[in-house]
């Protein structure tokens, strides 16, 4: 099982090749979303140079139209050109299928936030040079180690920690309901709540030139479950969207020693314990599992789980 973590900015990437941080994951403006920061082809040089044993992969989690297609491929083999990139992860069909063409193999890991949700798919993966695969949040761990038992060579990534993502849409959501109630503060790029008549606490919404999206309220947490998935899941990922520095670094210490201790077999219950008790200390909002283990009280954020906190 190894670490992947999203840095915030060029400095927190730095730091996170110097806690050993086995992969890192970055993007650069018009071709990666819901990120922190975009860095630019400049940075990433730099970050390459000093990257140790940190694997760097490259976000292009963007949905392409087709008048955008001849960007992204000049994009793409600007990146491939520096040699050093470790894999690159992709929403797109259009990325894959570029570097077919291009007769360019690179590891490609695909990540289309919800629609991994069975084993069936993986053939067609394989056939297309893709040996990696995020899980959709909205498995439950029965689900999870049912697809993990059937993955033969397929890599497996899953969040671990981080808001979730629910849903977005191209559509300036925020700008527009500004516009209409005559609105005179800034609604976008910044983390706002979205609040359901019947659900005692919020979604969060956030609005940026790719649209807007909506993530969970909560803070999804498998910290305690990681004995569980070990052996199983391949990649688990912090996710550090909308967070700052300070619960980056902090969040992956805590995910680093967890991993350390279960490859030395001294995982016990009350690490596990522990280690959540300290992400809940650190996090802003209520942490869960989410879908993971399938409880109600998980999945609709009850206000008393936030009182008990």
């Amino acid at each position: 099982m190894q670490l992947l973590v999203t840095p915030v900015n060029y400095k927190n990437a730095i730091d996170l090749i110097s806690l050993n941080t086995p992969i890192i994951a970055i993007g650069t403006k018009k071709f990666c979303e819901r990120t922190n920061c975009y860095f630019s082809i400049k940075e990433i040089k730099k970050i390459i140079s000093i990257k140790k044993n940190t694997k760097i992969y490259i976000l292009i989690n963007r949905i392409f139209f087709e008048k955008q297609i001849s960007n992204l491929e000049k994009y793409l083999l600007d990146i491939v050109s520096l040699n050093k990139i470790d894999g690159i992860i992709f929403s797109d069909y259009s990325v894959p299928q570029i570097l077919f063409e291009h007769k360019i193999k690179i590891n490609l890991c695909y990540n289309p936030e919800t629609l991994v949700t069975n084993y069936c798919q993986f053939n067609f993966f394989k056939k297309n040079n893709i040996n990696n695969v995020f899980l959709s949040r909205e498995l439950n761990k029965k689900q999870v180690f049912d697809i993990c038992s059937k993955k033969q060579k397929m890599k497996i990534f899953i969040q671990a920690s981080g808001y979730a993502f629910m849903m977005q849409s191209r559509w300036q959501l925020l700008t527009n309901f500004k516009k209409n109630k005559e609105i005179k503060e800034k609604l976008t790029s910044k983390k706002l709540y979205l609040k359901e008549e019947k659900r005692k606490q919020p979604f969060i919404i956030y609005e940026d030139e790719n649209g807007t999206s909506v993530l969970t309220g909560y803070n999804l947490c498998l910290i305690d479950k990681l004995n569980e998935l070990f052996n199983k899941v391949d990649v688990i990922i912090v996710d550090s969207f909308l967070h700052d520095e300070k619960w980056t670094i902090n969040v992956a210490k805590i995910f680093l020693k967890a991993i350390e201790l279960l490859k030395k077999d001294t995982y016990s219950s009350k690490c596990a314990k522990d280690f959540f008790n300290k992400i809940n200390l650190i996090s802003d909002e209520y942490i869960s599992h989410g879908f993971f283990e399938g409880k109600k009280e998980d999945l609709i954020y009850l206000e008393n789980n936030q009182d008990e906190k």
